[in-house]
């Protein structure tokens, strides 16, 4: 093969490769609305795809956890029996939404120490297709001042902790530990 042909055939390749990403944002002129660059659509086409596998996205969503309960009565008048009341944790976000929390480790945090529940917080979560419930990963206080990641902390192990509590290593009580973000979201030293 002559080596005009071989670049024939590598322009045609990527040719292919650039309309399929804008056809399948439905249409061929211009990629899907916010895409930027041929790397944004690809990206966004995989998360397309991972989504439908039912594997979950990850998000930041700001708000303020409650119980559920009063979240669904405060949002939407939804009066739940008494029992009900502390049964499960959900995040409100200040568009409305009511979105259970996954109580694992990290969603815990909330029933065990209601600190948490008194703040502004941003959530890194995972959330699954096909479910309502959110899965907490990561948890930020919004101050005023700026972004604050959350974890406890022993002082004498140097481990971090998901939650209120004993130390895993020690036994001895751990803190809530509150460490300023810069603009990059790496922790400020103080």
């Amino acid at each position: 093969m002559r080596k005009s042909s071989a670049g024939k055939i590598g322009f045609l390749c990527v040719a292919a490769l650039i309309a399929v990403f804008y056809s399948a944002a439905g249409d061929r002129d211009k990629p899907a609305a916010g895409l930027e660059t041929l790397e944004e659509a690809a990206r966004e086409e995989s998360a397309r795809k991972e989504s439908a596998r039912g594997r979950p996205r990850t998000e930041a969503l700001r708000g303020r956890v409650v119980w559920l309960a009063d979240g669904l009565e405060r949002r939407f008048g939804v009066k739940t029996v008494p029992e009900a009341r502390e049964n499960m944790l959900a995040l409100e976000t200040k568009d409305g939404q009511v979105l259970p929390i996954v109580e694992d480790l990290r969603g815990r945090s909330f029933r065990a120490d209601e600190r948490l529940r008194d703040m502004q917080v941003e959530l890194l979560v995972r959330r699954y297709r096909r479910s309502p419930l959110v899965q907490v990963v990561r948890i930020h206080e919004i101050k005023d001042d700026g972004k604050y990641l959350l974890d406890y902390w022993c002082d004498i192990c140097s481990i971090v902790m998901f939650e209120t509590g004993h130390c895993d290593c020690c036994q001895d009580l751990n803190r809530l530990r509150k460490r300023l973000l810069d603009s990059r979201g790496n922790p400020v030293d103080q």
